[in-house]
């Protein structure tokens, strides 16, 4: 765990209420909003994330506005949406946080190949190339080249 959710998880153990831990840094999980801010702030419509991405505009405005719990997307479908709108790596993590996934992992083979990427402020589709010439964008999206070859 990171210094400060051993600090809150010291306080949560330590507090006798709740409300007297005093927590910090805490994240709000709302992901379709944060998807939905990036989306308006990066100008990315849903037909570019469709282009872009490895699914229909009616499954993008589905997580965009959930109805029903199993509209939470993949960790993998999120990671494909950030390459999808060229998101940062703050950005990107932060979407993760929000859908409470892990972050990148440094130690994934793939993810830090996208890590790496992202800090060299690499395109999505950049760094879908990359992820393809090493042999790991099939399996981090394999539904996107079920799609190209349609």
């Amino acid at each position: 765990m990171g210094k400060t959710t051993n600090e809150n998880y010291r306080k949560l153990k330590e507090a006798k209420k709740y409300d007297d831990a005093q927590l910090s840094d805490m994240v709000d999980r709302e992901f379709s909003l944060t998807l939905d801010t990036l989306m308006r702030e990066k100008n990315v419509t849903t037909a570019d994330l469709e282009k872009n991405c490895t699914f229909s505009k009616s499954y993008i405005n589905r997580i965009r506005s959930p109805k029903r719990k199993e509209d939470k997307p993949r960790r993998n479908t999120i990671i494909d949406i950030a390459l999808g709108m060229n998101a940062t790596l703050e950005e990107t993590n932060l979407l993760l946080h929000r859908a409470r996934y892990q972050e990148l992992y440094t130690r994934d083979k793939a993810e830090s190949i996208i890590i790496w990427g992202m800090l060299k402020n690499m395109s999505g589709a950049e760094i879908r190339e990359l992820l393809n010439e090493k042999g790991y964008l099939d399996k981090m999206f394999p539904e996107k080249q079920e799609k190209t070859k349609k």
